[in-house]
């Protein structure tokens, strides 16, 4: 392909790219379907919560606050269970390393889980249960903003 015909291909490309919300939403969907398909449903109040929040330019996904610690794991203070947290893309962050992780200050999980689940958990951690991969979905959103980029060329 010769840099003329490249040229062509591209068209009108950037003014296209001003307003990406109706691409953004229909590939929101389909994220969104995926992982609720996969979301861990021990009640079904996270798979319930998964939602997209797309604007103009933007595609978030939003979930409730413990579906980063269930797709990833969280390391106990005797056992390393917890993935990796790429750097990209997840909020919140592991406070040190790569790693989500108890401090070891003695500061356990809240919530209505009797003291003696609590207390295991703050030694053993949490399993990963993966549900999403952040660096595939966005694989994903750009192949699918490209491919609709073109075919509206």
């Amino acid at each position: 392909m010769t840099l003329e015909q490249f040229e062509q291909q591209l068209g009108d490309l950037g003014e296209n790219l001003t307003n990406m919300q109706t691409i953004l939403t229909e590939i929101a969907g389909r994220i969104v379907d995926q992982m609720k398909d996969s979301a861990p449903t021990n009640s079904h109040a996270l798979r319930n919560s998964i939602r997209a929040i797309v604007t103009e330019n933007e595609l978030q996904i939003a979930m409730l606050n413990y579906g980063v610690f269930q797709n990833y794991g969280v390391d106990g203070m005797s056992r390393s269970v917890a993935n990796e947290v790429p750097e990209f893309g997840i909020t919140p962050q592991p406070r040190t390393g790569r790693r989500f992780g108890f401090s070891g200050d003695y500061e356990m999980i809240g919530g209505d889980l009797p003291f003696a689940v609590r207390k295991s958990i703050y030694q053993l951690g949490i399993r990963p249960q993966p549900f999403f991969d952040i660096t595939d979905m966005a694989d994903v959103i750009t192949e699918y903003v490209a491919t609709r980029i073109i075919e509206n060329n």
